[in-house]
């Protein structure tokens, strides 16, 4: 099962779910017959809320600290959760204020343990010059910070010593989230659960890792995906894009240390748009409409590719169909013939420009297989936990490919898992063994949602298919609906079928059958402060009160043969 660890509480939490959260929601994960409990990111955000948008690839924002793991009694301020959001920035600063008092009320014995922890972990030292500066600049980009203050060489001194005790602080507060955490993964070996967490491939532009290591980094580009069926100008995320070149040539360090770091708490782990691993949608940092990006890196077409067939290589640019990604080298933009530019152009020009968009396409494919593969490969080397790679979207064949020849667990969301021939829904027996079954994801609207949003002749197709084995009226309940997908979620040939916490409440007092779009995490592309602060209406101790959704989910999960005593 997979749920964000903020949304789910204790009766001992402080407002949002704590890492001490885990224990207990393993503890009703097993009696209800799952293995494996997986969360997203728990990197710090500072003023954001995205945990895929942090500003730190290391560290874990404090709000997930758990009060009651040091014997601090500050719990929420009501018995009975009233509402289905969380304020991350009034949460994170009330619990600061309580760790704060901690930390100096032994200050002597805190402030070794932070030192510990600073030499014990070279990224540290970096993320709390950052972050002390991040705070003072009120969270402004690095770059428009002070000169003096843009390079880490010569700021982390004067920070330990102006700053000094907020210094040793952040410090410690990453000693205690990394103590805890760490404990969380062995209680929760202990009853046969594993943990699974998530690595996000990308940074913020404005984070300790692009501060100091800019290098690693190429600030005149930023990530994205390309136009597709959602989205008319792509997605634009606005990270910057990874200098696979310069990593290479440190033996991939910093991937290491943050896998290594990572080793530590969890069993698995998800690897954020594996793709990315192979090829990036680079978009120039001038532009913000995605369509105006590349697949980098990419050997594009030289200028005497153009001059052999007599175009105009500066009326191509002016037109937007062509850009100049690096001396004489060239791309088309993303659907190029469909701008007014191209359109305006005489047929003759057309047939000769054209097929200069596919050259070379042999060529890059290769090159991004063998980069793709030497990454992978290495970080297989950097860490024990078992790999799961996010490789949704218009994966390219040659991707699936490697990743089935490596064995590298996918996922496969059964709402758009579908025969690559007809269109059509695909049985259970055809599902990839080495994938990841899922009915919705923290991106996507619940499973239940998805169905009723279906219409006419696409509804009764997913109905004939998906509930065939009944033979009889298709079922007509909420409940009933949610309990069919699940079971064919769980019965598909996957190795893992891993669902948001929200898809299995199908029965029982907690159930989530209703007002669906309100219970989702996020909807991309749309405004950060309206997403990621999602928080369930009950505790998980009346999780483990509700026998009736237990024991259902139990007897699912034996009937499919995924129950492992």
């Amino acid at each position: 099962m997979l749920v964000p660890l903020s949304s789910i509480l204790t009766r001992d939490s402080f407002e949002c779910g704590d890492i001490s959260s885990l224990f207990p929601l393993g503890k009703w994960a097993k009696s209800a017959g799952f293995s494996i409990l997986q969360i997203l990111p728990l990197n710090d955000t500072g003023f954001g809320k995205s945990p895929y948008s942090s500003i730190s690839a290391f560290a874990i924002d404090p709000i997930y600290i758990s009060l009651k793991e040091l014997g601090i009694s500050l719990v929420s301020r009501k018995s009975k959760i009233v509402s289905d959001r969380i304020n991350q920035t009034r949460i994170r600063e009330l619990k600061l204020v309580e760790l704060r008092k901690f930390f100096l009320s032994d200050l002597e014995k805190n402030e070794k343990l932070a030192k510990d922890f600073l030499s014990d972990h070279s990224w540290v030292e970096g993320y709390v010059c950052f972050r002390v500066l991040y705070a003072l600049n009120e969270g402004k980009d690095w770059s428009l910070w002070q000169k003096e203050d843009q390079d880490p060489k010569k700021v982390k001194i004067r920070v330990f010593s102006d700053f000094k005790e907020e210094a040793l602080f952040l410090s410690y507060l990453q000693y205690i989230a990394f103590m805890q955490l760490k404990k969380a993964k062995q209680e929760l070996e202990g009853i046969g659960i594993f943990l699974k967490g998530d690595m996000p491939i990308l940074t913020s532009r404005n984070s300790a890792d692009v501060w100091e290591h800019p290098e690693y980094f190429e600030l005149d580009l930023q990530a994205g995906a390309p136009p597709d069926a959602f989205s008319e100008e792509g997605q634009n995320w606005g990270f910057p894009v990874l200098n696979w070149d310069v990593l290479r040539k440190t033996d991939f360090s910093w991937w290491k240390e943050r896998l290594q770091y990572l080793d530590h708490f969890f069993h698995l782990y998800r690897i954020d748009h594996v793709i990315g691993m192979y090829r990036i949608w680079a978009i120039p940092m001038q532009q913000t409409s995605a369509k105006f990006g590349w697949f980098h890196p990419q050997i594009g077409c030289s200028r005497s590719h153009f001059l052999e067939k007599g175009l105009d290589v500066e009326d191509l640019i002016k037109r937007k169909l062509i850009y100049e990604f690096k001396k004489d080298s060239f791309i088309f933009y993303w659907d190029f013939w469909k701008e007014p530019g191209w359109s305006e152009l005489p047929e003759e020009i057309k047939a000769k420009a054209f097929p200069l968009s596919e050259i070379n396409l042999k060529e890059d494919e290769a090159l991004w297989a063998k980069a793709g593969e030497e990454i992978l490969s290495a970080l297989d080397g950097f860490a024990n936990a078992v790999p799961c790679a996010e490789d949704l979207g218009a994966v390219p064949g040659f991707i699936r490919d490697s990743l089935k020849e490596r064995g590298t667990l996918g996922i496969d969301v059964i709402r758009w898992t579908r025969s690559l021939e007809n269109g059509n829904y695909i049985e259970p027996e055809g599902y990839r063994e080495t994938a990841i079954s899922v009915l919705s994801t923290h991106d996507t609207s619940l499973a239940l949602d998805w169905w009723m949003s279906l219409s006419h002749g696409e509804k009764e197709y997913a109905g004939n298919f998906f509930f065939t084995d009944q033979k009889k009226e298709l079922p007509n309940s909420a409940s009933e609906i949610l309990e069919g997908l699940l079971d064919f979620s769980f019965s598909t040939n996957s190795l893992f079928s891993i669902q948001i916490l929200q898809d299995l409440l199908f029965t029982g007092e907690n159930s989530i059958l209703e007002n669906l779009s309100s219970h989702r995490f996020n909807l991309p592309g749309t405004p950060e402060d309206k997403n990621w602060s999602y928080r369930f209406s009950f505790y998980i101790e009346d999780l483990i009160a509700d026998g009736k959704l237990t024991l259902a989910l139990k007897e699912k999960m034996i009937q499919s043969r995924r129950f492992v005593d």
